[in-house]
């Protein structure tokens, strides 16, 4: 469990970063993205969105995807920082 939670832009903050430290790590191209952009077109394959879980998992000790949300559902880099915001400060 969170003892000192996020604000939701600190939240929003390290998701999209954390989505950029993805893509350069596999050096693909990275492109400017915001939260109205599809997670798709950020770049990030099935496997990305995966670590990107995984890497959030650690970092906030929470899945949301375990727990309430499927991730099928989550079209936009918005939409799922949003899941991310509403599990953690319950926003």
């Amino acid at each position: 469990m969170l003892t000192d939670k996020p604000t939701d832009a600190e939240i929003e903050e390290t998701i999209h970063r954390t989505i950029l430290d993805l893509l350069e790590s596999s050096g693909r191209e990275v492109r400017v993205f915001d939260d109205d952009d599809d997670l798709v077109s950020t770049g990030l394959t099935s496997l990305d969105m995966a670590a990107l879980v995984a890497r959030l998992a650690r970092r906030w000790r929470t899945d949301p995807f375990l727990e309430t949300n499927s991730i099928t559902e989550v079209r936009t880099v918005g939409d799922f920082c949003r899941v991310y915001q509403t599990c953690i400060n319950g926003a």
